[in-house]
């Protein structure tokens, strides 16, 4: 054991050797009141000192400048009772000045000994001089204190008696210090086994206050994840969820690693500080993420944009877009419904990413991708931590959940209803689900758990007014891509947009401006650039289309079922197409 003792008067440097001499550590003694002792202090723990050892002023302003342990020197009651003896009969008036511990000490032996002797608390050296010239006016001419108030008294005229420490003190210094070196000793020990541990961790760990300040992190996460993590994770709101909820679960991918997070308070009963460990997806993890999709907001910069710069003239949409505004910030499942292409997944990510949940990732699943292999592992009902229950706070998108088979939808149902995920749920569906109810091809319990909100998105035949702004929009954007400078569209070729049937919806009207941006010539799209695609594009009946065998009304049937899937499933488009009501077709199709 190195130890560093200050002495702030050569007296009890001297008294400090003698005692030292015999005893099993390695001691060195220098002379330094306040300041001059804190350079001593600071320069005996770069040189390897394992404990300081001081007194009164000078031990509190050590302790508050080192990281290793100050033991004080204690100003006894045998050493009150030696200074207050020799000045008992000192016929003037005469006070004790000097930090709690002298101030405080000296007080309590003059009330137990019935002295009359005032005595004067100074938090900083600052305060002695002007405390000692008050006490001066007042008439006091001997003033008992530490060595800096000694000297200050002197300096004034006054008479200074110093408060020496005896050898009962100065041996009970060392004893604190050799207790104090062995429970460091122990918990050094134990705190390399762990910080050893940690360094060599294969996953991330970083460690933050209530203050949202890193105060740890180890070499994997700083080497491997510290930039990605920050540009994933909302720090303020993941510790505000350690703080409030007791646990954390989210997860990012980057570079096509997964990679799971999980926080929690530090320790069980202390919430001051949160622990965050990250982790990459085991590889038969990942191996089971096709169809799946991880989308933070780091990397989620349009949507918003996309659905609000539509400036949609169509009423359907507007109130489309005026619901989406009032479902975003709820808790309650969603359902989206709407022909294929119609914006349904650009719709999601307006709600996810401009509601409250925008902090945390949005889980994207698409149903028609996923194998049943890999709904069985996600779904199965001993597996306690997948991607569902590690996107708790964020919001999970059934993307085509119609596509789903019947046998799936059953599992499906029987997780959600015993799970108790707090995460949002929104699916999306391309046929009208109630005829696959109706068929008995789809989970009716599935469907009123999932759709407590519902949005319809028109088709872009319901909203022809809106091809034009659409149209503009991807004109800005392929003139970006292949270095166009198309202005507009000249009226003819805008009819011709408007005329179409475009049973892709937006989709196919983006395909169709990409292929008619790049015939173009001039700085504007003329009739014959948007026709040569149109015409490619415009479904053509080919021989053999339609079985003529059986009944009148069971050919009449196979044309109709026909055409509605070649006006997208569209029940307004259909029976316009087949000039009868929305009613006449609906009996006709069951």
């Amino acid at each position: 054991m190195k130890v560093m003792a200050i002495a702030p008067y050569d007296g009890l440097k001297e008294l400090m050797i003698s005692l030292g001499k015999n005893d099993d550590f390695e001691l060195q003694v220098e002379v330094g009141d306040l300041q001059n002792g804190v350079v001593l202090a600071k320069n005996a723990v770069n040189n390897g000192a394992d404990i300081i050892i001081s007194r009164g002023g000078t031990a509190e302003l050590i302790q508050k400048e080192v990281p290793i342990p100050v033991i004080e020197i204690e100003v006894s009651g045998y050493d009150m009772l030696r200074v207050l003896t020799l000045v008992k009969d000192y016929p003037g008036k005469t006070a004790i000045v000097g930090f709690a511990p002298i101030s405080e000490g000296a007080a309590t032996i003059c009330e137990i000994l019935d002295i009359d002797i005032s005595s004067f608390k100074v938090a900083q050296e600052e305060e002695v001089e002007p405390t000692l010239a008050d006490l001066q006016k007042e008439g006091y001419q001997m003033i008992i204190g530490d060595v800096i108030t000694v000297k200050k008294a002197e300096k004034l005229g006054l008479n200074g008696i110093l408060l020496t420490s005896g050898k009962e003190s100065v041996l009970k210094s060392f004893q604190n210090a050799k207790k104090m070196h062995y429970f460091f000793s122990a918990l050094k020990n134990k705190y390399l086994i762990s910080h050893n541990i940690l360094q060599e961790e294969k996953e991330g760990i970083i460690v933050y206050n209530q203050t949202f300040q890193s105060i740890f992190s180890n070499p994997y996460f700083n080497e491997k994840i510290n930039k990605t993590f920050e540009d994933n994770i909302h720090i303020k709101d993941a510790v505000n969820e350690v703080l409030h909820k007791g646990i954390f679960k989210t997860f990012f991918n980057e570079e096509n690693l997964f990679w799971k997070v999980t926080g929690s308070p530090l320790q069980k009963d202390d919430s001051r500080l949160v622990v965050f460990r990250i982790q990459t997806c085991k590889s038969n993890e990942t191996h089971h993420m096709q169809g799946i999709s991880i989308v933070s907001s780091s990397t989620e910069n349009s949507s918003l944009n996309i659905v609000n710069g539509m400036m949609t003239k169509n009423e359907k949409m507007k109130s489309v877009l005026e619901t989406a505004e009032a479902y975003r910030d709820r808790e309650a499942p969603v359902w989206i419904s709407g022909e294929e292409g119609t914006g349904k997944e650009k719709l999601v990510h307006f709600i996810h990413f401009s509601g409250v949940k925008r902090s945390y990732p949005l889980l994207v699943m698409d149903c028609e991708a996923i194998s049943e292999a890999q709904w069985a592992d996600l779904l199965h009902a001993e597996q306690k931590e997948n991607l569902l229950s590690y996107n708790e706070t964020g919001t999970v998108f059934f993307k085509n959940i119609d596509c789903l088979n019947i046998s799936i939808q059953k599992k499906l149902m029987d997780y959600l209803s015993k799970s108790s995920l707090r995460c949002r749920f929104i699916s999306s569906s391309r046929e009208d689900i109630q005829v696959l109810i109706k068929k008995g091809l789809f989970n009716q319990d599935l469907y009123y758990l999932l759709a407590r909100l519902t949005l319809h998105l028109p088709s872009l035949f319901e909203r022809k007014e809106d091809i034009e702004s659409l149209a503009l929009l991807f004109i800005n954007e392929f003139n970006t891509k292949y270095g166009k400078q198309i202005v507009g569209i000249r009226n003819d070729a805008r009819k011709d947009l408007e005329n179409f049937e475009w049973t892709g919806n937006i989709n196919q009207l983006k395909q169709v401006m990409e292929e008619s941006i790049l015939l173009a010539d001039g700085p504007y799209l003329e009739k014959d650039d948007v026709k040569k695609v149109l015409k490619m594009k415009r479904p053509r009946a080919e021989k053999g289309d339609v079985d003529l065998t059986g009944t009148l009304e069971e050919i009449e049937q196979r044309i109709i079922r026909k055409v509605w899937e070649e006006e997208g499933m569209n029940h307004t488009r259909t029976a316009e197409r087949l000039g009868i009501n929305r009613t006449t077709l609906w009996r006709k199709l069951k």
